[in-house]
């Protein structure tokens, strides 16, 4: 009896090891999460992190090996650029009839929105711009991945015109970036707009749309120019 008694306590212990793991991990990089809403990334700290989720700070070495591992975790975990290519795909898969002008729009207005009121977004992004990082390069580099399968779709419609949509395209991304991220700390108010109220916010959508429809519209207009010039 008390040998069957030590080989289910045995037995049990490991599993019971594991979920104290799994709950310690989960804990830490819930600690991160809150810190970096409430502090951004030059908050993040060792000693911070383990006070915040209470537990000692070796732990953090034990599961994670360093702070970086951690914070990959937490930012895998979160996967905001994640969250953000599937809200793209479900605007892709209800603009499959082909209306590309709409499909863009469509993706533009929802970057701005998402954006906008993702504050661990934001922070990402601010600490993505501010120095090197091997984790935030490798971000990097998968939206741009994503945004290559993108302009496949587009390329075609801008062909053969005087238009460079790729051009257009990244002065769109940089500029809803730019926009939110100056609210953050110099007041709501950017060229005269208050982007923060809901008047600012549909002017903002209204202009985004009509930037990809002018794109669009002027790039069937150079097209048509050019082939009555051939046919001349």
């Amino acid at each position: 009896m008390q040998k069957l008694f030590f080989i289910a306590t045995f037995n049990l212990n490991p599993i019971k090891m594991m979920r104290n793991k799994e709950l310690t991990k989960k804990k830490l990089i819930e600690a991160v999460g809150e810190i970096f809403r409430e502090e951004g990334y030059e908050g993040i700290g060792v000693n911070k992190i383990a006070k915040r989720a209470g537990v000692d700070k070796k732990l953090i070495y034990r599961y994670f090996n360093n702070v970086d591992q951690l914070l990959e975790a937490y930012i895998v975990e979160k996967d905001y650029w994640k969250v953000f290519s599937a809200k793209i795909n479900d605007v892709i898969a209800e603009e499959s009839s082909g209306n590309n002008t709409e499909l863009l729009i469509q993706l533009f207005q929802n970057r701005w929105k998402f954006f906008s009121t993702e504050k661990e977004m934001q922070n990402l992004m601010q600490w993505e711009l501010s120095g090197e990082s091997e984790l935030m390069k490798s971000i990097y580099n998968v939206r741009e991945m994503f945004a290559q399968n993108i302009f496949k779709l587009t390329d075609p419609d801008f062909e053969d015109s005087d238009v460079n949509f790729r051009a257009i395209s990244a002065l769109l991304v940089g500029g809803i970036y730019y926009t939110v991220l100056h609210t953050m700390h110099n007041g709501n108010i950017v060229c005269g707009v208050d982007v923060r109220s809901e008047e600012g916010n549909e002017a903002i959508l209204k202009a985004i749309r009509q930037i990809v429809q002018w794109a669009f519209d002027a790039a069937q207009k150079s097209k048509q120019e050019r082939s009555s010039s051939v046919r001349r």
